[in-house]
């Protein structure tokens, strides 16, 4: 009776930890990054490299799928309905994060559909043109701009886009009379510029950099008040705010999100994973290698920022108008 009774609690015993046993760690299957955006465009490019060493550092692919359309929401509205297992998540910007979603129905409230995995680096657009238009200085297109109003094209990357923000500043701040001109990302923006389409278009150095050296476009300013010190090819831009236009300001922040109620522990790991990254040598030479730079923050650092940033670019579309100017 007793022999009995023991085999029976230690088959009970083992029928309660069978479950513990066969519960695999996170990540035991690919995750999906969703890009909010065309391909050619910095994200793209960034994603190609970050994906190949953060696949090893969490020991299973992380495959990324482009969804552009609907001024960056279309893959984010993907994202934030997601089951919130980490297996999907996004590779986004804080203009679709913190500025877009304020300016429609977009289906969401991003402080509670996403939470924060890391922001890697942060990118100052910079304004160009083709190579063979009359201008390439700033002051010099803004006289071009005020001599032939309404016959500019000024491309950019969707509403509230990250090429569009400063562009937007750029108009209020100089009352220039432009043609806008709304392309799905950051790479059919630069594509636009390359084909003679546009007339000027704010772009990031990783995108520009190749055919700025080929004498396919100049650039002559970059957004903000910070030179692109130490860049190879753009550290003798003048910024936006040397040139008198401190209001031209917009950073793109890139930052990773996955949608609210991810467990806590397999947020954990990603957010691990991305601080690791940020000490891979792999990955720091990758970025080196396309001009760009590593600025970490932490999921949880960035995460207790939003909310007072979302406040912040509220001022923008007000004074601006939720439909971006176009």
């Amino acid at each position: 009776m007793k022999l009995s009774r023991i085999l029976g609690n230690l088959a009970l015993g083992a029928a309660l930890l069978a479950p513990l046993a066969a519960h695999a760690e996170f990540p035991e299957r690919p995750i999906t990054l969703v890009l909010p955006m065309g391909a050619g465009g910095s994200h793209d490019l960034h994603a190609r490299g970050i994906t190949g060493v953060i696949s090893d550092i969490l020991g299973q692919p992380m495959v990324v799928k482009l969804v552009p359309g609907g001024a960056g929401m279309k893959g984010t509205k993907e994202v934030a309905e997601a089951d919130p297992d980490g297996y999907t998540i996004i590779f986004t910007h804080n203009g679709f994060d913190q500025i877009v979603p304020q300016t429609r129905d977009a289906g969401f409230d991003p402080l509670t559909a996403f939470v924060s995995v890391a922001r890697v680096n942060q990118s100052e657009p910079i304004l160009c043109a083709p190579g063979n238009k009359p201008y390439d200085t700033l002051d010099a297109f803004l006289a071009y701009a005020k001599e032939h109003p309404g016959e500019i094209n000024f491309g950019h990357s969707g509403n509230w886009g990250a090429l569009h923000i400063p562009t937007m500043q750029l108009i209020n701040a100089t009352d220039i009379d432009v043609n806008l001109i709304p392309h799905q990302g950051g790479g059919p923006t630069l594509q636009a510029l390359l084909a003679g389409e546009d007339d000027i278009a704010y772009l990031f150095a990783t995108q520009a950099r190749d055919h700025v050296k080929a004498g396919k476009i100049n650039c002559f300013a970059v957004a903000g008040d910070t030179a692109l010190e130490g860049d190879p090819d753009f550290a003798d831009l003048p910024t936006m705010a040397s040139l008198g236009y401190p209001n031209v300001s917009f950073t793109m922040e890139r930052i990773f999100m996955a949608p609210a109620g991810v467990p806590a522990e397999n947020l954990e790991t990603l957010r691990k994973a991305f601080a690791e990254l940020m000490e891979n040598k792999s990955f720091q030479t990758f970025i080196k290698n396309i001009g760009e730079k590593v600025d970490f923050q932490s999921g949880a650092d960035y995460e207790a920022k939003r909310p007072g940033r979302i406040e912040e670019y509220k001022m923008l579309i007000d004074k601006v108008g939720s439909g971006g100017g176009n």
